[in-house]
């Protein structure tokens, strides 16, 4: 026997006080050239035990790296060092069949109980080598509580971790398994496995073994997790049905919104328009003030002007050019007085004629200058500011305000596959074409701040708020389809899924056909409409309803047109012809008939102006009143529009419109909710139902592809148990060659049975020979060749078998010999000597 066997010798005399010793045999050459990993790593270094069980102190147990004995008496502390094994690495008080918690193996009258176990840790494939060094030291103290804690320290004793992630981490390297019983064997499971005699108990052995029975437990609860998933799907699927119904209802209060927002825009500006209103009414007076004598002077003025222009109009109709010329150094304004009109209806009908020419001559030149600054930027087109806000908008996201950049203007990031749809498409999209998109209310809080820097509140581009995707929606199943015109979607190619699946959630443009020639009638409104078509457009821009028809008022294209050259050339003759048309036939027919009617009333009106010089003085005191209540509407005008409104409705009208609004605002707010609430609602909703759907779609492809993963595993698994039941049944032949018997092993899988049929030596010819027929010492031994069987199936570093009896010391040596065992650490529990 080796030096190794001899210390063990030793040891035992040491121990002899106890009752028990361990004896180490060296059948391996020495392990420190041996080549094999399991000779290396995850050996059992030692065992120590303090007041563990029933006794106060055991150990330390330095094992050997191959055949190790634990000899003693019953009752000395041999199945403590195995029970002591399992709780010291990390298992449960159950797995042990010695007790039911943790706080049952603390000695009787102590507080805490102590187990050590050493681990080796060398060679190339060690656990962290640079940390723990060449073994690994497990401390666990357990407490009477039932409470444990654990330390693992390096070779120097130092901690490196308290974590029960490290420990578990430290196993799953060394492939330590505590509940397979090949690994560790205990007195319970040994004296169940040596004396059954039942085949299914044999299987269910061969099952927890190989680690199968837990692999088809593992599937049997996937399985079973699986069903239930799937019948919570379809419950979520009734309620995404709900959601659904609920997200359309909102959605179809927000879509009537669009025009009440309008509305509230419009009763907005017509409050500020009030405001100036009143002041433009009060500032009038002002001139007044300054000099008391201007009633008159006009008065004198305008008869100067009158005769003036009573002679200028006498040589027009008699066609002295010339002299109209010397007298046109006047403005053409002032020789054009109201005062020339007999009735205050025509009067309002030429301030009327003459504020709408202003008016429209205001909004082209407005236009035109806009798009001579397009031709250098393309977004003039969309308002003067909105360049630098864009700049600002890339500024704001470079420095990580926005969680995803905004899109827009909508109509800056379209493109139209037909140049000739441009009127149609920005009637279909009006005011999205100015609006942006954002992915979150945080990001559009961010925008509107930076929008608040150019607009004032009621006049900001509209922000659309809804998750952004990479992805376009699937709307094959509800775009409208005719085979002759196309749908919105067709005729534009957009920057961006995110602007045409914005468009498709606010406008519908899934549902809008584009209808090129005069055919639109007949399409939409005789007969039914085209599957799925809500409306139409003419490339006219005609708005097109099976039961209305709206004709546009647009010509042009603002911000889709293509041609500036020619649209700044269609402006300025449209200016030209408001402000250049022809007068004379006007002029012919006020003059002649009011001419005469001016001289009659000229001695009337100096009478008057003598009068008006009595009313002067009074005026005086009445401008200081004025000019005070002017202040205190101006301040409140500032206050409600900072930006002076241009007004040319009288004060009565813009009442009239502003209680109107107000009304109609009112009902709608009865009946449909706050509008803010209608937004919000909507896009909770919207969140929610997408949310949902996605959930449901997700666990959809989930549970398919387990059905896929499962069905592979399930054959995996099969090929696995036939390979592991070929191999048991090799070697289990082979140990039974080695000692003269014959026999064989017969899987039933279907059934879950292992039958063994063994012919001891000199029986051969016998017939089938079941292992009950056998003596017990041969019944032993074919139930060790059966456990070497598996030993060489599983892989684990080292293998621990209590109650190993006396037959099986006998053929120890002979089994243990087997060249493979050389590489693993065996650890034996039996009551009798080894001698």
């Amino acid at each position: 026997m080796s030096k190794r066997k001899s210390k063990a010798t030793s040891d035992a005399t040491a121990f002899k006080s106890r009752r028990l010793t361990t004896v180490a045999t060296e059948n391996a050459p020495d392990d420190t050239n041996h080549q094999g990993p399991s000779s290396n790593i995850g050996l059992i270094e030692s065992i120590s035990l303090k007041n563990f069980m029933c006794h106060r102190s055991l150990g330390p147990f330095r094992f050997g790296p191959n055949v190790n004995f634990i000899v003693g008496n019953n009752g000395s502390g041999k199945s403590a060092i195995l029970t002591a094994l399992i709780v010291g690495l990390g298992g449960k008080a159950t797995m042990t069949n010695r007790g039911v918690s943790l706080k049952d193996f603390v000695k009787t009258s102590e507080t805490a109980a102590d187990i050590t176990v050493k681990l080796r840790n060398r060679g190339p494939d060690a656990y962290k080598k640079d940390v723990y060094g060449d073994y690994i030291s497990i401390e666990h103290r357990i407490w009477t509580d039932g409470s444990r804690t654990c330390k693992l320290k390096n070779k120097s004793g130092h901690l490196v971790s308290s974590k029960k992630e490290e420990l578990t981490g430290i196993l799953d390297h060394f492939n330590i398994q505590l509940d397979n019983p090949v690994s560790i064997l205990s007195q319970e499971m040994s004296k169940q496995f040596l004396h059954s005699k039942s085949e299914s108990d044999k299987y269910k052995f061969f099952m927890k073994a190989t680690l199968l029975e837990q692999m088809r437990a593992d599937y049997v609860y996937i399985k079973h997790t699986k069903t239930v998933t799937r019948q919570q799907v379809e419950r979520q699927e009734e309620c995404l049905k709900d959601l659904k119904q609920e997200f359309l209802q909102k959605k179809e209060r927000y879509e009537k919104c669009s025009s009440f927002s309008e509305l509230k825009a419009v009763l907005e500006n017509l409050k500020k328009a009030m405001a100036w209103c009143l002041v433009r009414a009060i500032g009038t007076i002002n001139a007044l003030k300054k000099d008391p004598q201007n009633p008159l002077k006009y008065n004198n003025f305008f008869i100067f002007h009158l005769l003036l222009f009573y002679k200028v109009s006498v040589n027009r109709l008699n066609g002295i050019k010339g002299e109209i010329i010397d007298y046109l150094t006047v403005p053409f304004g002032s020789l054009f007085p109201l005062n020339c009109c007999t009735s205050t209806e025509e009067r309002d009908k030429l301030r009327l004629e003459e504020r709408n020419v202003q008016a429209s001559v205001e909004s082209k030149l407005k236009r035109k200058n806009q798009l001579h600054a397009s031709r250098s930027n393309k977004l003039k087109r969309f308002g003067d500011h909105v360049p630098e806000l864009m700049a600002l908008i890339a500024e704001a996201h470079t420095k990580g305000r926005f969680r995803k950049k905004p899109i827009g203007p909508i109509g800056a990031c379209i493109h139209l596959n037909d140049p000739t749809l441009a009127v149609a498409v920005e009637c279909c999209l009006r005011s999205f074409m100015k609006a942006f998109c954002c992915d979150n209310y945080k990001d559009e809080a961010v925008l509107q701040e930076i929008m608040s820097r150019f607009y004032s509140k009621g006049n900001r581009p509209q922000i659309i708020v809804s998750p952004f995707s990479d992805k376009l929606y699937n709307i094959d199943g509800r775009k409208a389809y005719h085979p002759e015109y196309p749908s919105v979607p067709d005729v534009i190619t957009a920057t961006s899924p995110v602007i045409v699946n914005c468009l498709v959630d606010m406008r519908g443009i899934e549902s809008i056909l584009i209808i090129k020639v005069n055919k639109a009638r007949r399409v939409m409104q005789q007969g039914r409409p085209p599957k799925n078509c809500r409306e139409a457009f003419t490339a006219e821009g005609d708005q097109v309803y099976p039961n209305r028809y709206y004709t546009s008022d647009f010509s042009m294209a603002k911000y889709l047109g293509g041609d500036l050259e020619t649209e700044i050339r269609y402006i300025l003759s449209a200016i030209a012809a408001k402000i250049f048309k022809p007068p004379e036939l006007l002029i012919q027919l006020k003059l002649e008939a009011e001419c005469a009617k001016h001289e009659r009333n000229l001695k009337i009106l100096e009478n008057k102006f003598k009068a008006h010089e009595g009313n002067v003085q009074a005026m005086k005191n009445d401008l200081a009143q004025r000019e005070e209540e002017l202040q205190e509407y101006v301040a409140k005008a500032t206050e409600i529009s900072p930006e002076r409104q241009q007004v040319t409705s009288s004060t009565k009208s813009i009442d009239t419109e502003i209680t109107r609004l107000k009304r109609k605002i009112k009902v709608y707010e009865s009946s449909h909710g706050e509008h803010e609430q209608v937004v919000r609602e909507y896009a909770e909703a919207l969140a929610l139902y997408r949310e949902k759907a996605n959930q449901v779609r997700d666990l959809r492809r989930f549970i398919d592809r387990l059905d896929n993963i499962m069905s592979d595993r399930q054959n995996r698994y099969k090929v696995m148990r036939r390979s592991l039941s070929v191999r048991c049944k090799l070697y289990f032949s082979n140990f039974l060659i080695k000692m003269n018997y014959c026999g064989s092993m017969i899987f039933d899988h279907n059934n879950e049975t292992l039958a063994i049929s063994v012919h001891p030596p000199g029986r051969e010819e016998d017939g089938v020979s079941d292992v009950r027929t056998l003596s017990g010492g041969e019944r032993s031994f074919s139930t060790i060749c059966f456990m070497l069987s598996l030993w060489e199936i599983t892989e684990s570093p080292f293998r621990c078998l209590d109650e190993f009896d006396v037959y099986m010391v006998r053929t120890q040596s002979r089994l243990a010999s087997h060249k493979r065992q050389h590489l693993r650490q065996f650890i034996f529990i039996t009551p009798l000597t080894t001698r």
